[in-house]
């Protein structure tokens, strides 16, 4: 709409949106900067200075250097990083297959089973950490990647279904005429649908991405040993000693400024992949 100069109108309802959209982001970011301003201020007490300070006031690398030096910090990102890649690679190699089965396939109690899939949903994972420990332990996995990751990609239902809604939308006349021309089905399911649900498997990898990076439960659970500890695990135990440096505002702030860099890099990636998945893969029917 505009008015008798040409000019556009704002109307009121955009300044409001505009506004609360402005307001989550200063709240969102506020905290982010402060941290980041403590990560790189050489503070001298145990509390982060109040009123905060967004610009810091002794600039010094001393934080970082110290929580390298003391902390085994990288070797924590490197098992994070490789249990991320093991987990992203066997998510993508199992569940996009399991829901194009449920999707596309016809097998007996194919209902029934997606039902006891998706039931699963509704337990909590502490209500199973027993029985799943259990297994990991009677077949060798402690303290190693692989124990760290198969529960996450075996009991994940949400990854299935989503996968499953994304083939669900892809029309059937693709694979009825690949197969007339002498596919199988699962080169129909690797050179036909696979290609076309590039936007759910980003979404996919950026869930799975923030999910094992945060997960700190069972990482604790399933490894005893320092070496293999992940970054969640790792800033657990800094924050939980009895030393100083531990308890050191400056150095606590450097800690989890660098647990979460590699997050924030991967994650601005992804979703830049997501839009571009989301552009070149709608079809119609």
């Amino acid at each position: 709409m505009t008015d008798m100069a040409g000019k556009k109108q704002v109307h009121w309802y955009k300044l409001i949106y505009y506004f609360f959209l402005i307001l989550t982001t200063v709240v969102i970011l506020v905290p982010i900067i402060w941290m980041l301003s403590a990560s790189f201020d050489r503070i001298n007490t145990y509390e982060l200075p109040f009123p905060p300070r967004f610009i810091p006031q002794n600039p010094s690398l001393f934080n970082y250097e110290m929580v390298i030096t003391n902390m085994k910090i990288l070797r924590y990102i490197f098992n994070t990083v490789m249990v991320v890649l093991i987990s992203s690679g066997l998510s993508v190699l199992i569940v996009p297959l399991a829901g194009f089965a449920f999707s596309k396939g016809r097998f007996p109690l194919k209902a029934f089973l997606l039902m006891c899939i998706m039931s699963s949903m509704m337990v909590p994972f502490e209500s199973k950490i027993l029985p799943i420990f259990n297994i990991c332990k009677a077949l060798g996995l402690s303290n190693t990647y692989l124990g760290i990751v198969l529960p996450s990609v075996m009991t994940n239902s949400f990854f299935i279904f989503l996968c499953k809604k994304a083939f669900d939308d892809l029309p059937n006349d693709l694979m009825e005429s690949a197969i007339l021309d002498g596919a199988s089905k699962l080169r129909c399911y690797l050179q036909i649908y696979l290609p076309l649900t590039g936007a759910t498997l980003a979404t996919m990898a950026v869930l799975n991405l923030m999910n094992v990076w945060n997960d700190l439960l069972w990482p604790m659970i399933i490894v005893n040993k320092n070496e293999m500890s992940t970054i969640q695990v790792g800033l657990a135990m800094f924050s939980s000693g009895t030393d100083s440096i531990s308890k050191h505002a400056g150095m606590s702030a450097a800690a989890s400024m660098l647990s979460i860099l590699p997050l924030t890099v991967a994650f601005m990636f992804l979703q830049r992949y997501i839009v571009q998945s989301i552009a070149v893969s709608g079809m119609k029917q």
